[in-house]
């Protein structure tokens, strides 16, 4: 049995800087949860998310990341949306609103703050730092083709922050994003090797590796994630194998120490 009080207390302590900045995260969710019912968009919590809400009902203790995921076809409805958001507080971040950020999925993030994370030079030249969700989207793929498509777009857009000169990083960086969305139909064919049933995250969004399958995802359902109820796929234990292996187990210290984005939040 998980003892999760035990290493809440251990790693995030009420009051801690990373507790305050998971219930930051958990209120950007409750806000994505909303515009997701009210639209009637389906969404899961994924990878670590998932992992936190499934063994320990919450967060994992450690955890300075939140991760959701939608079908491509919600998952646009839900973009579209969050670009018209006229809120003070939250923006979505993606190379529409910041062309310095060249992630593969877009983040709904506080426009304020600081920036958290091991992020190097590129976290940088962000527009927002504030803290944020990532989103996903999951789609119809291949391994061969999703790993090919985010290894293309690391290749031509994740060195573009070496350039100095904002005008000439601007243009070079929307030239190469232009290049690689016409590189993306031609790996189509790639697809040839897709299983029945197989899913990735959307093309470019990395994580090639984390094989979802839609019998183990849909129909999605509802657990405990702190005083909450968020979706997660409805067949937890083949989903987070898939991705995890034995994910019941608690990794030991030097593996939690290895997986921490900011080590400074973690209280000692």
């Amino acid at each position: 049995m998980v003892d999760t009080e035990g290493l809440k207390r251990k790693y995030a302590p009420e009051g801690s800087a990373l507790r305050d900045l998971q219930m930051k995260m958990l209120q950007e969710v409750l806000c994505l949860d909303r515009i997701c019912k009210e639209n009637h968009l389906t969404y899961f919590l994924t990878g670590g998310s998932a992992l936190g809400a499934i063994r320990h009902h919450g967060f994992i203790p450690w955890d300075d990341d939140m991760d959701i995921a939608l079908p491509k076809k919600d998952y646009l409805k839900l973009i579209g949306i969050l670009h018209k958001l006229d809120s003070e507080q939250y923006v979505l971040h993606d190379r529409f609103s910041d062309f310095n950020y060249v992630n593969g999925f877009p983040k709904f993030r506080e426009k304020e703050g600081d920036l958290l994370g091991s992020l190097p030079e590129r976290g940088k030249l962000y527009k927002y730092k504030g803290v944020g969700v990532d989103i996903f989207c999951i789609d119809n793929n291949s391994f061969i083709r999703s790993f090919v498509c985010a290894k293309l777009r690391v290749a031509l857009l994740h060195y573009t922050y070496l350039i100095k000169n904002d005008k000439l990083r601007e243009a070079v960086t929307k030239f190469q994003w232009l290049v690689y969305q016409c590189l993306i139909p031609l790996t189509w064919p790639l697809n040839v090797f897709r299983k029945k049933g197989e899913m990735h995250y959307g093309l470019g969004q990395s994580f090639a590796k984390h094989y979802m399958w839609e019998s183990e995802v849909f129909p999605v359902a509802e657990v405990d994630f702190e005083m909450a109820k968020l979706p997660v796929p409805h067949d937890g234990d083949a989903f987070l194998t898939n991705i995890y292996g034995n994910w019941r187990q608690v990794p030991e210290e030097e593996e939690i120490m290895k997986n921490i984005h900011n080590v400074k939040l973690i209280s000692k």
